[in-house]
């Protein structure tokens, strides 16, 4: 029995140092770009490097807001990735609620091309999504980069796992109680999902919020521009802003951060809910 708990015990010690290190290896690079932000460009390649923050935090950002209006592209972002996350959240849960719980003609097949599109990368799909919104006269609009994506695979992936953990018998209850197919979905469905829905939530905000090349190829003028596509422009052929950089790259953070923080909960058991089985 001791020898058992001495090998837990070990056990136990080896995974928490991993643990550890990991974390530290992800903090260090973020610690770092938060230090840089606050430092001169001068200062950045020094050795040894310094390892505490300066006071050129503010001089820094306001060369950022002069040279590419940076608060502007972080309006356009939040816009963009916020109504995108609910657009994309009705849609998923709609159709995963559809593949899980109705029975229809090619529904399987259906289903399987959707992820299919998985394996496409994004840059096959630029160029046909560019000549479609030239068409239709979107291009250098915010519609152009939320409706494409709308409808995410990997969102309908989750929602439908998530949603087979749906009692059947509760639906039935529902159905014979005279409540209609949107009641049952909205009233009985979504708030059993809450969070499934805010674990997908985070999902899609950050394939958003980081979307880089389509918005590059769509949006044509600086006031149009996402925080990533900003961020190109302080890439010259002759310097690079990287104290810049870092103030941005420190700011863009926090949105994803503390949409984390306040849906951790949610997120862990909305990822693990698939896994129940009625």
């Amino acid at each position: 029995m001791r020898e058992e708990q001495r090998q837990n015990a070990v056990w136990m010690f080896l995974t928490y140092t991993f643990v550890l290190v990991m974390v530290l290896v992800m903090l260090v690079p973020l610690y770092w770009m938060v230090v840089a932000a606050t430092l001169p460009q001068s200062e950045f390649l020094q050795f040894p490097p310094r390892l505490f923050p300066g006071t050129a935090f503010f001089e820094n950002f306001g060369a950022l807001q002069g040279r590419i209006n940076f608060l502007q592209s972080v309006g356009n972002s939040v816009i963009i990735a916020v109504v995108y996350t609910v657009l994309s959240l009705l849609l998923c849960s709609m159709a995963g609620f559809a593949f899980a719980k109705y029975e229809f003609k090619y529904k399987e097949k259906i289903f399987y091309t959707i992820l299919a599109t998985l394996v496409l990368p994004i840059q096959l799909l630029v160029i046909p999504l560019f000549l479609l919104m030239a068409q239709m006269g979107w291009t250098n609009t915010f519609l152009a980069i939320i409706l494409p994506w709308a409808a995410n695979p990997i969102g309908i992936f989750l929602m439908r796992q998530n949603m087979k953990s749906i009692p059947d018998a509760l639906l039935e209850s529902a159905r014979m109680d005279g409540a209609s197919e949107f009641q049952i979905f909205y009233r009985i469905a979504l708030p059993t999902m809450r969070s499934s829905l805010a674990a997908l939530a985070i999902i899609l905000f950050l394939f958003q919020w980081d979307l880089f090349l389509y918005p590059l190829v769509i949006l044509e003028t600086p006031d149009m521009y996402t925080i990533p596509v900003a961020l190109a422009q302080l890439t010259g052929a002759q310097r690079i802003y990287y104290d810049q950089i870092m103030v941005a790259a420190s700011l863009a953070i926090l949105p994803m951060i503390l949409l984390f923080l306040v849906l951790q909960k949610q997120f862990v058991s909305g990822i693990l809910a698939g896994s129940l089985k009625e």
